[in-house]
């Protein structure tokens, strides 16, 4: 069976542009079968978390078909994070809308990309990045030898690259402002004194904290990277 050495697949989940880049000696068919892996995990995920979906284990939390407590493991460990992060931001990150309802997304991205970038290993894939909206989680290194270089979205032009970082091996990258942000900031900080910078992005080994950190460190305004880099391995910086 013939192998291909640099391959990329592109679809949508989560509202959001999904994306993998393999650069191993694989077949197609591996890296295919590897992709629609990561594909129906998303899917799942969206359809248990999302506010959309009048189906969903978030939304029946909300109309109070669901107890919270008797929600799946997943749901459990998702919202037990979120009560952390809205202690240890101070309220900057919540889980709840300004309508009292339960959102989540602020989490879920990242730590469902980081999963799903797990689900690449477990198939046999050793090089390769997995692009969640503005979250990326890198395993291994180019074909190269070289680090995965990753762009940063240009936050006044979703079209445009406005930097590229190295990842260091394994790590991830998560952005979050007014290109990828989306409705997912709600804390008590999130509304007050504009930040003086237009996006922020986080570096550091666990994509799921990448994010979290990058939309709690957001809301905090000017004195969110200060924050984020109170959390040991993680760096943050700015666009404005």
């Amino acid at each position: 069976m013939s192998t291909e050495t640099r391959l990329k697949f592109v679809g949508k989940s989560m509202g959001t542009a999904v994306s993998v880049h393999i650069d191993d000696e694989v077949s197609r068919v591996s890296a295919e079968s590897a992709w629609e892996l990561v594909c129906i995990f998303l899917r799942d995920i969206e359809d248990r978390f999302s506010t959309f979906l009048p189906t969903s284990e978030i939304s029946r939390i909300n109309h109070g078909e669901l107890h919270m407590l008797d929600a799946s493991s997943d749901v459990i460990e998702v919202l037990d994070a979120c009560t952390w992060l809205e202690h240890a931001s101070n309220g900057a990150f919540n889980a709840r809308r300004p309508d009292g309802l339960l959102d989540p997304a602020g989490f879920v991205k990242g730590w469902a990309a980081e999963r799903a970038a797990g689900l690449l290993l477990e198939a046999g894939l050793q090089n390769y990045y997995l692009r969640v909206g503005g979250d990326i989680q890198t395993h291994g290194l180019q074909s190269t030898g070289e680090k995965w270089r990753v762009g940063i979205v240009d936050p006044h032009n979703s079209s445009r690259i406005h930097s590229s970082v190295d990842v260091p091996e394994n790590w991830a990258v998560a952005t979050s402002g007014t290109a990828e942000r989306g409705q997912h900031i709600w804390g008590k900080d999130a509304t007050a004194t504009p930040p003086q910078f237009s996006s922020m992005t986080v570096i550091g080994p666990h994509l799921m904290w990448a994010d979290a950190f990058a939309t709690a460190g957001f809301a905090l305004g000017d004195a969110g990277i200060e924050w984020v880099e109170k959390f040991p391995d993680y760096t943050a910086f700015t666009l404005r």
